[in-house]
């Protein structure tokens, strides 16, 4: 399925049960001969930290606000995605079974 990116980043994504886990922050994509395929997106509110990543500014940020469960970055793999309708994603799984991003 071909789906333009720059229209995914900053939309919000609800899991299967209706529950909003967040935004699309990131897409992490890696390349393959001539054509970049989608491995995971980054969701949730902290996850913007991430794509700004100047680790040297940032790095100070995230630990503050990990220490205090407040850090929420979710790391999906593109296979939990469901985007046939790219303005509203779903997840296929529960937001309580997400993985955070390390």
């Amino acid at each position: 399925m071909d789906t333009k990116v720059h229209l995914l980043v900053g939309t919000k994504v609800h899991d299967v049960d209706g529950r909003k886990v967040g935004r699309i922050e990131e897409i992490r994509v890696k390349r393959e001969e001539k054509a970049l395929l989608v491995e995971s997106y980054l969701i949730g509110a902290s996850a913007l930290i991430e794509r700004l990543s100047a680790r040297t500014l940032v790095r100070p940020i995230s630990r503050f606000l990990r220490a205090r469960n407040i850090y929420s970055v979710y790391e999906v793999p593109w296979q939990e995605m469901d985007l046939s309708d790219p303005k509203r994603p779903l997840l296929k799984i529960a937001s309580r079974d997400l993985r955070h991003a390390r």
